[in-house]
């Protein structure tokens, strides 16, 4: 099957067998990502596709036909990815690509959150080194920087 579409901004074209994924397809583009469950699980693959995070392993390839996807490389918000590494949210890196992902489209439809909001958008994106708390402090610290517009 052929998949087309654009990926980080630039169009991509793969050949992947009808059952492949979207994981899988990002990976014959030579984009591969953590894939902790291959599941839909831990969240490690999440990407945006047509703006709205979901995970790689689980969305069908065909699915991602002409859609707009986005990796942490550019669906990342640098306030967040600032606001991890300060605080040492993530120890290992592997789940922070999904992580952040996901929390960036949070802060991007909703900079007026709170804890409770982060925790949410933390369903379904298993860590194993952290307790959590730090990547909670730092999104919201990335949402008070966003409130207050400060590079």
């Amino acid at each position: 099957m052929e998949v087309r579409g654009t990926l980080d901004g630039e169009p991509y074209h793969v050949e992947v067998p009808v059952w492949a994924s979207l994981l899988d397809a990002l990976e014959a583009a030579g984009r591969p990502l953590p894939a902790g469950c291959r599941g839909g699980q831990c969240g490690s693959c999440t990407v945006t596709l047509d703006g709205v995070p979901a995970p790689a392993c689980v969305v069908p390839a065909g699915a991602a036909a002409g859609a707009v996807v986005e990796t942490a490389r550019r669906a990342a918000l640098p306030m967040l990815v600032e606001e991890m590494a300060a605080l040492s949210a993530t120890q290992c890196g592997y789940c922070a690509p999904g992580l952040v992902v996901a929390l960036s489209h949070l802060l991007s439809t909703n900079p007026a959150l709170d804890a409770s909001a982060v925790r949410e958008a933390l369903t379904g994106h298993l860590c194993r080194c952290t307790g959590y708390e730090a990547i909670v402090t730092a999104t919201l610290a990335a949402a008070a920087r966003l409130r207050f517009c400060i590079p």
